[in-house]
């Protein structure tokens, strides 16, 4: 089969050939000069400059082809268009070295053999069978006029004061001039078009070659990236569950000393309803207390993530539950819920109560960005790849700035004045413990979206 070049190749072929006919034709000028000025022979100069004429035409057709057509119009070079290009260049070229022979002295001019130039060069521009059908071709129409010009039909024009007027008589001079110009011109064809293939052949797999290599570098480029994902989330795992263990211990040591001075505290308040300073002093006591064990609740929640009790439910059902819980509250008021919801989801395996208190969390802080109101986007759908349930949660609130991205999902860190820092933390716990992805895309003042994606098929699980 053969190799075909592509198609930019060709078109700079193609250029590259136009603009070496221009330089033929220069050099043809400057013979003919020589020959009859310098070297005085006579020949048919009429003939040889109309010749030159016509190469100069359609020369200048394929110029202003390329130029006008190809490159200001971006016109797509498609392959058939500039194969039957290619070979119509090559033919005109043969056609008007015939004739150039034919009227210099036909094969007693030495200067045939530049035919031989040109099959190598056709060679580089065509490929396959095409400069075969070239190669037959030129040397048939020459063979045609030699023989015409042999037998009288047709003259034959002689360069007088090159060679000898015997010469064309010759008959053995011809027979071996022209076999020997025949074997030449096939075999130069042959050689030439065989090296042209080996290289057209090494080009392809140095491509293929080329193109799997990026294909792998690529995909190592995904392997490393989700490699340091996977490192971050054990390092965040690790974090978690180091800090996790720390916090029960402390939660419990601080739970019973809180309780009791809440207690004391209203006991205090409710004794002392006359003294207006006790009041005010007891009040703070009591608030900043409350709001102790709402930190120390939160501490709890964080270290006693289990395993979830996984069934088989609705995913979008949870979501429209948890929308339904907080819509109407006073605080989503100013905020427009917009819901956009695939049909046919999957039933997935999940804990339903761990689920919806990720949502609540989402939804939640969703609303706390967008204090004045705004709009909050829910949408459901499947992954690209199939293999998640993603369900995402995007607000025009204030967005979250660079330096705080990759802290958000540590424990305790918050930019909230109430806030505990816990809330982000427990969600994602949640989420990778169901073999999922809690991801966030967010700028400052450009609002952010939270990303919950849950497998639909666990490893080891089939549907």
């Amino acid at each position: 089969m053969a190799i075909r070049p592509s198609e930019e190749e060709l078109l700079a072929r193609l250029n590259w050939f136009v603009k070496l006919r221009w330089l033929f034709l220069l050099g043809l000028a400057g013979v003919l000069f020589f020959a009859v000025k310098v070297f005085g022979l006579e020949m048919e100069v009429v003939p040889i400059a109309v010749i030159a004429g016509i190469v100069m035409l359609y020369n200048l057709g394929f110029y202003i082809f390329h130029r006008e057509v190809r490159e200001k119009k971006g016109r797509e070079a498609a392959f058939r268009g500039l194969r039957v290009e290619s070979n119509l260049q090559v033919g005109f070229d043969l056609a008007a070295l015939i004739f150039l022979v034919h009227f210099t002295g036909g094969i007693e001019n030495p200067f045939i053999f530049f035919f031989i130039f040109h099959i190598i060069m056709g060679s580089i521009l065509l490929f396959g069978r095409d400069i075969w059908f070239q190669a037959v071709g030129a040397c048939s129409v020459l063979l045609l006029l030699l023989a015409l010009s042999y037998f009288k039909v047709i003259p034959h024009y002689h360069i007088r004061g090159f060679a000898s007027d015997e010469l064309w008589t010759n008959t053995p001079y011809l027979w071996a001039g022209a076999v020997s110009f025949f074997a030449t011109i096939f075999m130069a064809v042959f050689l030439t078009d065989s090296i042209a293939r080996s290289l057209r052949k090494r080009e392809k797999e140095l491509l293929l070659t080329k193109t799997q290599l990026e294909k792998k570098s690529h995909e190592l480029s995904l392997a490393n990236q989700e490699l340091i994902r996977k490192q971050s989330l054990l390092i965040q795992s690790e974090k978690l569950a180091s800090l996790g263990k720390l916090s029960a211990g402390v939660a419990h040591e601080l739970n019973n000393p809180l309780t009791g001075i809440l207690n004391f505290s209203n006991f205090i308040k409710d004794y002392c309803q006359n003294q207006w300073q006790v009041q005010h002093d007891i009040e703070v006591v009591i608030r900043e207390t409350e709001r102790c064990k709402k930190i120390i609740k939160g501490l709890l929640d964080f270290a006693r993530q289990t395993q979830p009790e996984e069934k088989r439910e609705d995913l979008v059902a949870v979501l429209k539950k948890t929308v339904s819980l907080v819509e109407s509250h006073k605080d989503f008021k100013n905020i427009e819920i917009i819901k956009d919801f695939s049909e046919n989801l999957p039933m997935i395996m999940f804990d339903r109560d761990q689920i919806q208190q990720v949502f609540m969390n989402m939804i939640v802080n969703a609303q706390e960005a967008m204090p004045v109101g705004g709009k909050l986007y829910l949408r459901a759908g499947m992954s690209a790849d199939k293999k998640f349930v993603v369900i995402s949660f995007t607000d025009t609130g204030a967005g979250i700035s660079e330096e705080n991205l990759d802290k958000i999902f540590d424990p305790f860190f918050t930019t909230k004045e109430m806030g505990t820092g816990l809330g982000l933390s427990v969600s994602l716990g949640i989420i990778e413990n169901h073999g999922g992805r809690l991801e966030v895309r967010s700028a400052a003042g450009k609002g952010s979206t939270f990303t919950v994606k849950l497998p639909v098929e666990k490893e080891g699980e089939y549907l």
